[in-house]
């Protein structure tokens, strides 16, 4: 037994690490407070009766006013954690940071469990968990507490781990880890939709990788006709029945814009700089441009050259970005969560193949460079997170202290009137998120409203102005 121990000790020390390092890159965030669209989903958690709740989450096209996400996206899981949290945390945003960082520990053991599954190399499953760990682009998707739909990648990488064990034969299946794996995929996707992107690798390694000389054999395309099943189901519900669009056209749709936001995505995911409103310039903005076709080529490469694992790992994380590329919104680096643990992959896989042609007397350094970029980018991460809850959620939070240090009470039926040194993203959409920001505060309020500069506003009787100083 203590020999098993100290074998694992051994083997599984870089996990412990590379776990410690993303517990500190994220650090930050765990003082963070509410923010944006945190207060939709607490003051609906509030507000509602939990039958209610869980109808408008479940229901696809919802209309209920106090949680118009519904309408949007079909993530009625995420939307339930708030259910579940807020009577228990109330307004104490630390359990839910828990819960999300929790989430992303929980992708960061499963990318190590994979990558251990799919190649033997230690080297891979360090490699490829260091880099989903302490990414730096991607860190709203685990700093704010909205990003709860993100839990959606740990389930998703669950799906494929239990689906790799039960298909690691050739022509032999076993039936209850696949089951898992489909039960995993449909609750990664009642998360977020974003979970459909594990499945085209799933289905392109079980093809490409294991069954690769079965293909003209039922038993090589019979473990994937759960999932085109589950996809059926997914779509029939989303759709009610093909009586609505799969997705919001207003907020998603094709056209030259998805290639722009495609080509964006490229340039951030090797290189994702800090980011500025003004735009990156200079050697920067160059460096990103330059490292646009470095995946695709990469995976083509890999291709040419027989090397099909990470061929449909980089093929696997480039379809990922077609998830989100037709977003109307805007796009930014937070969106290439779920594409970073197939790239990590294989290049990770790519890298231990390159390591291996490395003279012997230079091998023994290697740990002490991937340490190296390990601080290197825990630091870069905790600097952004650190740096995003100060001029995010803790402008909003110093607005919001300075509304009630002016408005101790508000009468019942108010409506606030916001003006004055109110944060931009605050003003986004015409102010929408300023409402359930001053009604979680003010119960009896009646919302808020966002005034330019220079407007002024017909009182009503119980309707104040506040000047942000």
């Amino acid at each position: 037994m203590r020999r098993r121990l100290t074998s694992g000790a051994t083997t599984n020390w870089p996990l412990v690490l590379i776990l410690a390092a993303a517990v500190t890159a994220f650090a930050p965030a765990l003082t963070s407070p509410f923010w944006l669209d945190d207060y939709f989903y607490l003051l609906a958690a509030r507000e509602l009766s939990t039958p209610a709740y869980v109808r408008a989450a479940f229901t696809p096209w919802g209309s209920e006013p106090l949680l118009p996400f519904t309408r949007d996206f079909w993530r009625p899981l995420a939307f339930l954690w708030f259910e579940l949290l807020q009577p228990l945390a109330g307004g104490n945003p630390l359990p839910y940071h828990l819960l999300v960082l929790a989430g992303h520990l929980a992708a960061v053991v499963l990318v190590w469990l994979v990558a251990a599954r799919i190649d033997e190399r230690r080297a891979v499953r360090t490699i490829a968990a260091g880099i989903v760990a302490v990414y730096p682009g991607t860190y709203q998707a685990v700093a704010w507490i909205s990003s709860v739909n993100s839990l959606a990648l740990p389930l998703a990488l669950g799906a494929w781990l239990a689906f790799l064990h039960g298909t690691d034969r050739p022509g032999e299946v076993r039936w209850r880890p696949v089951v898992l794996a489909v039960l995993l995929l449909a609750l990664a996707v009642m998360t977020r939709e974003s979970g459909w992107v594990a499945l085209p690798v799933i289905a392109g390694w079980h093809l490409a990788i294991t069954c690769r000389w079965q293909l003209q054999s039922r038993s090589a395309w019979l473990p994937l006709l759960p999932f085109a099943a589950l996809a059926v189901a997914y779509a029939v519900i989303r759709t009610r029945v093909f009586t609505e669009p799969l997705a919001n056209r207003e907020i998603f749709d094709w056209g030259s814009h998805a290639w722009r936001n495609y080509r964006t995505l490229l340039e951030l995911l090797l290189f994702p700089f800090r980011e500025r409103l003004e735009g990156l310039q200079g050697w920067r903005k160059l460096l990103q441009e330059l490292s646009v076709p470095v995946i695709p080529l990469l995976a083509v490469a890999c291709a040419l050259l027989g090397r099909w694992r990470p061929a449909v790992l980089l093929a696997g994380g480039l379809i990922s970005l077609l998830a989100v590329a037709p977003n109307l919104l805007g796009i930014g680096p937070r969106y290439l969560y779920f594409t970073v643990p197939w790239v990590a992959l294989g290049l990770a896989i790519v890298a231990a193949d390159l390591l291996a042609l490395l003279p012997l007397r230079l091998r023994p350094a290697a740990p002490a460079v991937g340490i190296l970029l390990l601080g290197l980018t825990t630091y870069a991460t905790f600097d952004r997170v650190d740096e995003w809850t100060a001029w995010g959620p803790g402008q909003q939070q110093q607005w919001v202290d300075a509304l009630r240090a002016e408005y101790p009470a508000l009468p019942p039926g108010a409506t606030v009137y916001c003006t004055g040194n109110v944060p931009g993203w605050l003003t986004l959409f015409d102010g929408v998120n300023l409402a359930p920001a001053v009604r979680w505060y003010y119960p009896e309020a009646a919302g808020a409203v966002y005034l330019p500069s220079g407007i002024r506003p017909e009182l009503g009787p119980a309707d104040v102005l506040f000047v942000a100083p």
